[in-house]
């Protein structure tokens, strides 16, 4: 008779055998569809069904640091699609109150997970499954804790079958897509493709039905700036005839058409008696991707024959495809004004290089760079250098809110205000505050200035600046310390007859200013991340001893390189000053 001890083995190898059959079954299962939704529910429900667990959750990553809830039970339906960052995914079982705290951790010990299993193939990140405490209370056990990991390793291949199958999917829909596009813009026809403006493409369209289909009236209306407007009208004495057309219900209604309307048929449309008042026989939307980008109208045919449904199909088709001709020569006009715009754009970039310096001033005993690269044709960065007299010298960087064409014109603002004060006597805080009521009358609340404005003193070596809710200048020194020129006030525009401060520094030789805008700090990266102020600091600590030049390029350079494949979000100026 065999043993208790050996009892007890043969049961551990039995559980162990039921355990692998189990995995076998479940491998087959998971390897027999290529739906991800499925094989993340199996993976899911699978191990809470047999350890009775009360919560758990399926976590995909999207190929970087986020991973996204794709499935869960016994967790609020809210949380489906929620993205959270994991920066340091276990690559084992791991209860969640051993993990080193973060907020990926909090958000799981907040709703009631307490162990997670990575999905790992070919050491790439996949995806998480968290799991609850079980219903009975109890601890996993090394068993189950064993069971949990091989269960993820058998998915992970599972996993990524249904991704790229997930993937495969996308792309033959956009494959489709993109071929019926081009069949439509074959089967147009040479004549509706002869020409990209629109007027001639109306007309064309207009006089080959009404040939086609032999009717005597036609009415054609496009959406233009989210409105219908009636752009043709054939058959009719004068637009007298057509004044519902301009009535904002039956434009309306209009918009809402999403299938052909045959007005001899019984329909509730509210727009089958309008018509009729017009003798309309048939209207047919002109529909792009599900949206009725215009309407077609036809009167009776001329023989006084009904519209056959096969005439019903072929109007539907040609509007559909007509449209695209349409949307084509709009593009095309609208590319045109693009052009003009463009031109337009040039010349005011040009008009604005010319309001900012081309080369900073040459001042004995001081270095001094600068660089202006804007994001757009033109932009709302501005810096300055401008000599007062024989010993005094002032300079400043701005950056006004928002892009284009509205920054460059507040920005071409600030400068006029700034050179006329300059000459008036007043102190750099009267000035700035001066400023800032200028700005505040003449802008919307939503527009405004951040401004750093500093005088240096050449013969005492001193500078005063004014730092109006700007980024922060480092001021560095020799021996590699820098320090933040803060004083000043409020952000220019934001509440007129503010107070400004002036912050006085003495400056030594080897010391230097570094003025920037948050194009530099905020720059981001493929993942994300901005530039911030601690890669600045770096670049000041590593080469603060070199020339100013040397300083500025090495600086734009790491932010360059730091955003590497992503296009300039925003404008970049910066300004180095040095005491040799």
């Amino acid at each position: 008779m065999a043993t208790a001890t050996e009892k007890s083995e043969l049961g551990q190898l039995d559980e162990k055998l039921f355990e692998l059959q189990a995995l076998f079954d479940l491998s087959k299962t998971l390897n027999s569809s290529l739906n991800l939704k499925s094989i993340l529910d199996t993976i899911l429900l699978t191990p809470m069904g047999k350890m009775l667990i009360g919560k758990g959750v399926v976590l995909i990553s999207n190929g970087g640091k986020g991973f996204a809830i794709d499935t869960l039970k016994g967790l609020p339906k809210s949380l489906l699609g929620h993205t959270i960052e994991i920066d340091d995914l276990p690559t084992e079982p791991e209860y969640i109150d051993r993990v080193d705290p973060s907020a990926w951790q909090a958000f799981f010990l907040k709703n009631g997970i307490e162990l997670v299993i990575p999905i790992l193939h070919d050491q790439k990140k996949l995806g998480l499954i968290g799991f609850g405490k079980k219903i009975l209370g109890k601890d996993y056990n090394d068993s189950e804790l064993g069971y949990l990991h091989s269960l993820s390793n058998i998915a992970a291949t599972a996993v990524q079958n249904g991704l790229i199958f997930q993937e495969l999917k996308e792309v033959n829909r956009q494959l489709d897509k993109k071929v019926q596009e081009l069949n439509t813009l074959f089967e147009i026809g040479k004549e509706l493709n002869s020409t990209l403006e629109t007027e001639k493409v109306v007309n064309l369209l207009a006089y080959s039905i009404m040939g086609e289909m032999m009717v005597n009236r036609c009415l054609i209306f496009l959406k233009i700036d989210d409105r219908m407007e009636l752009k043709l009208y054939k058959g009719y004495q004068s637009e007298q005839d057509l004044q519902i057309t301009n009535e904002p219900d039956f434009l309306s209604n209009l918009l809402k058409l999403d299938e052909p309307l045959i007005l001899s048929e019984e329909s509730e449309n509210p727009l089958v008696p309008e018509f009729k008042k017009l003798a309309i026989s048939v209207v047919v939307p002109m529909r792009v991707q599900n949206d009725t980008k215009g309407v077609l109208a036809l009167g009776d045919k001329i023989t006084r024959n009904k519209f056959a449904k096969e005439e019903l199909d072929f109007l539907t088709t040609l509007a559909n495809l007509s449209i695209i001709s349409i949307e084509n020569a709009r593009l095309f006009e609208e590319t045109l004004e693009k052009q003009r715009m463009e031109e337009e754009l040039l010349i005011a970039r040009e008009i604005q290089k010319r309001l900012l310096p081309d080369s900073c001033i040459k001042i004995e005993n001081f270095d001094i760079a600068s660089i202006n690269i804007p994001s757009h044709h033109v932009g709302g960065d501005y810096f300055d250098c401008i000599k007062l007299d024989d010993t005094h010298y002032a300079f400043c960087i701005a950056d006004v809110s928002g892009k284009g064409v509205p920054a460059a014109l507040l920005m071409s603002n600030l400068q006029a205000s700034l050179h006329a004060l300059l000459n008036t006597g007043l102190n750099i805080d009267e000035i700035t505050s001066r400023i800032n009521n200028i700005v505040y009358r003449n802008t919307s609340i939503d527009k405004f200035i951040t401004f750093f404005f500093a005088i240096l003193d050449t013969k005492a070596c001193t500078l005063a600046s004014v730092n109006a809710g700007h980024n922060p200048p480092y001021l560095f020194h020799k021996d590699g310390s820098f320090q933040v020129l803060t004083e000043g006030g409020l952000i220019l525009g934001m509440m007129p007859n503010r107070p400004y401060d002036v912050e006085n520094v003495q400056l030594q030789s080897g010391d230097g200013l570094l003025m920037f805008t948050d194009g530099v700090s905020e720059a981001v990266n493929i993942n994300e991340e901005e530039f911030q102020e601690r890669r600045i600091e770096a670049c000041i600590l590593e080469y603060h001893p070199q020339p100013a030049e040397e300083i500025l390029q090495t600086l734009i350079n790491a932010v360059k390189n730091f955003s590497e494949g992503l296009p300039q979000a925003d404008d970049i100026t910066a300004l180095v000053l040095k005491v040799l």
